[in-house]
């Protein structure tokens, strides 16, 4: 019997105000699975991304992560709000890499990447280090430990963000247009960190308009749009063979 998936979304709404922006998602995501998450700006991407990890709470539906219902639970009968420390723990188990990086200032890069190991699993000085420099390794920037975000490029600071996310062990990693901000030069160094990862059966779910990426990467392709899931499938079925017309207007646009 084949295991069960490690994130499950059922019939997930999430408004904001008047604005319906996820309208029902189902989606199942196998351990191992990269999926990347394509369709036209305000599709509702980067809202079901959020909700994965509760940086956005939904209005109805579920969202379990490897078996636990995330950000609620039930109450006699009634859906209340997780306790924080529950919360936290989910999502220190789903890394979440942004469009912004989100990088303290402050901070050496290895600083950065050893924040979450020391503050939230309270790992002991040595330890965190040990594993922070093993992921700058992992990304190619060991040589950048002792210096401050500020002082390297776009792609390095991408790639810290990575690092720091992977220095939590996480079971999943989440990115948000992870090369979206980058000057195009330095998408390439970014997008081969995350191949990489893929090869290794890293479990990824990606909001990405990177087609040559969820070419070459992607297990499966989902296309949103006016927040639902219209269209998924393989690479190969998704970017030859895609059966809606809104799916193959969409990729005449992106495809060159």
């Amino acid at each position: 019997m084949s295991d069960p998936p490690i994130i499950v979304v059922r019939n997930l709404k999430k408004s904001f105000g008047d604005l319906e922006v996820l309208t029902g998602i189902n989606l199942e995501i196998s351990a191992g699975e990269v999926v990347v998450i394509v369709g036209p700006s305000g599709s509702g991407k980067t809202t079901l991304l959020r909700c994965l990890n509760f940086l956005e709470e939904y209005d109805s539906g579920e969202v379990f992560f490897d078996g636990q219902l995330v950000g609620y639970q039930d109450k006699d009968g009634r859906r209340i709000r997780d306790a924080e420390a529950t919360i936290s723990s989910i999502r220190a188990q789903m890394g979440m890499v942004f469009q912004h990086f989100y990088l303290w200032p402050h901070k050496t890069v290895l600083q950065n990447v050893i924040e979450g190991p020391l503050v939230v699993k309270k790992f002991p000085q040595v330890k965190a280090k040990e594993l922070g420099t093993a992921m700058l390794e992992k990304v190619g920037l060991i040589d950048k430990a002792n210096i401050y975000p500020s002082k390297i490029s776009g792609g390095q600071v991408q790639r810290a963000a990575i690092a720091r996310a992977l220095a939590m062990e996480p079971l999943a990693l989440l990115f948000d247009e992870p090369t979206s901000a980058l000057d195009p030069e330095l998408v390439g160094e970014v997008l081969d960190v995350m191949k990489q990862l893929a090869r290794e059966g890293t479990t990824m779910v990606v909001v990405s308009h990177e087609i040559g990426f969820a070419r070459e990467v992607a297990d499966r392709i989902v296309m949103m749009d006016e927040g639902n899931i219209i269209e998924q499938g393989t690479p190969e079925e998704f970017l030859q063979n895609p059966k809606q017309e809104r799916t193959r207007n969409f990729l005449s646009k992106v495809l060159h």
